[in-house]
């Protein structure tokens, strides 16, 4: 499995973990965090943690299977939340700092979905546009409201679903949710080009060396995806507590 990708790379994150394993994120936020932005906050952190995590035996071992590198990165961004929280004045009547992440891990064909805030995955086939996550924006009358973002909290809360990839498929990672099929046509006709937009990244699969029946057709998110989220609230708060203790 071979990856191409093109983007904003000052609001997207890319890393390769292992031979078959990459993480790929953008993020999109207000306020600041230690005098940065705290989008490029967000993702420097996130980097950072990769970086220190990797030189772990066992991380690396994780990363390699499927199910054990999803818990493996939720575990990151979870870190990395609780993190960025404590860098923040914020407290429960008032937020300074917050950030959209939307994060997808590729390991061996599957593609784990990490969503939180009004940033947007997408799937590219067959010349169609799937959505691969939710959005977290109330529309109020007055403004959109965020619902979940990560920094307003030290218990993260996030949602993981997956999919497996086919031949020639393309992640899109977007800064916000396309509104209509306006858009949805343009992002598609620019999907190749050098330079797709801001708040965009696109990587597209291909087969090199990967073994037959590695890439297959869109799945359902399994059991195991839905489980996954119900322990993401649990790993951040004994994280935070460690943090805060």
């Amino acid at each position: 499995m071979t990856l191409a990708i093109r983007g904003d790379r000052t609001s997207c994150f890319t890393v390769q973990l292992g031979p078959r394993t990459w993480l790929l994120a953008v993020a999109r936020g207000f306020g600041t965090i230690g005098g940065l932005a705290t989008e490029a906050a967000l993702l420097a952190r996130l980097r950072g943690e990769c970086e220190r995590r990797v030189r772990s035996a066992r991380f690396r071992r994780a990363i390699d299977r499927p199910q054990a590198a999803a818990t493996a990165v939720l575990a990151v961004i979870t870190r990395v939340n609780a993190d960025l929280y404590v860098g923040t004045a914020s407290h429960e009547d008032y937020v300074t700092a917050a950030a959209s992440l939307t994060a997808v891990l590729v390991v061996h064909g599957q593609a784990y979905v990490l969503h939180a805030g009004a940033t947007a995955a997408y799937l590219a086939r067959g010349g169609d546009l799937m959505a691969l996550s939710g959005d977290d924006v109330f529309e109020d009358r007055r403004k959109p409201v965020l619902v979940r973002a990560l920094a307003v909290a030290p218990v993260l809360d996030i949602t993981i679903s997956n999919t497996i990839l086919s031949q020639g498929d393309a992640i899109v990672l977007l800064g916000r949710r396309l509104r209509d099929d306006t858009e949805r046509r343009a992002l598609l006709a620019n999907l190749d080009a050098s330079d797709p937009g801001e708040h965009v990244l696109v990587a597209r699969f291909e087969y090199d060396d990967a073994a037959p029946g590695e890439f297959a057709s869109v799945s359902r998110p399994p059991i195991f995806a839905r489980a996954l989220a119900r322990t993401a609230a649990a790993i951040s708060f004994l994280i935070a507590a460690v943090i805060t203790h």
